[in-house]
């Protein structure tokens, strides 16, 4: 029986060691992640570029998401667009801020869109155009089409692309998060009053898939001050760029509410798992749109 028991503690022995020589190698090779990737992303991931003659729009809207006729003026009326006016039969004294089709979007706001001031829902989707702007949807295109767009972090090196997800699924939030950031889904758009809510990883397995696997793992280098740019885009051309300074940064736990609260003016929020290599917590980094 001695010699039973004394086999019985060499075999959990083993055991004990060949556990501990795993995990050793399992999370060696899960943090070396954090110092190579194996699928680095372009600081060139996407490419934004409006036609010559378009307009590139800087902090269109203020806090009651209408832009002053000082910036109309400057922004606008350079561009024709009373000539545009005149084709489209509009005119007034109140041919800036007037609302022609009744569908919330004001005459400048449908020149700068590229949409049809007479038309409330331009691409006969059922949606009004102001409703599909506020939404992400291209209210100049068909069907489910989304408007596209890019984040863009000057300071961590950072250009890629924003995925619309569909779901707040884990899993196919994870799948969006291959090809790029996600948008939260429910929160709001590039520009819009409310809260929009953008995830990217900072760290990731070495066998995970996708070309984004580090693309927030700077996102704690950002201090009060540093700015954010989101550019969107529609299939007709029209660029928007949405500039958001950054007014706040907190770690908590991923389902804090704090994190998800709307807000009454355009807020930017910024989320990856912390610290580096886990996924206990969330690194949180908010920013306002700039007036």
């Amino acid at each position: 029986m001695p010699f039973v028991s004394q086999n019985i503690k060499f075999q959990l022995k083993k055991i004990a060691i060949l556990v501990i020589l795993f995990s050793a190698v399992f999370f060696g090779a899960f943090y070396v992640v954090n110092f190579f990737d194996p699928h680095p992303a372009s600081k060139q991931a996407i490419i934004v570029q409006a036609p010559a003659d378009n307009l590139v729009v800087n902090r269109p809207e203020n806090q009651n998401g209408q832009a002053s006729q000082a910036v109309v003026k400057r922004q606008v009326k350079s561009l024709a667009f009373e000539d545009w006016a005149r084709i489209n039969n509009l005119d007034g004294s109140n041919l800036y801020d007037g609302d022609q089709d009744k569908d919330g979007l004001a005459n400048y706001l449908e020149y700068l869109h590229g949409t049809d001031p007479n038309n409330a829902d331009t691409d006969g989707d059922n949606f009004s155009d102001a409703v599909e702007i506020k939404n992400g949807y291209d209210p100049d295109a068909k069907g489910e089409a989304m408007t596209t767009v890019s984040v863009e972090i000057e300071k961590m090196g950072v250009s890629a692309p924003m995925i619309w997800s569909k779901t707040d699924v884990e899993d196919k939030m994870l799948a969006d998060l291959e090809s790029g950031l996600a948008h939260f889904v429910k929160t709001a758009s590039p520009g819009q009053n409310g809260n929009m809510i953008v995830s990217g990883h900072s760290s990731n397995y070495l066998w995970a898939k996708g070309g984004y696997n580090h693309i927030f793992e700077k996102l704690n280098d950002l201090q009060a001050g540093d700015r954010v740019t989101i550019k969107a885009v529609q299939r007709n051309g029209r660029m928007f760029e949405y500039e958001y300074k950054i007014t706040e940064k907190y770690v908590t736990a991923p389902d804090d509410e704090k994190i998800f609260a709307n807000t009454p003016n355009p807020t930017l929020t910024l989320s990856t798992c912390w610290p580096l290599g886990t996924s206990l917590r969330r690194l949180i980094v908010k920013g306002e749109l700039v007036q």
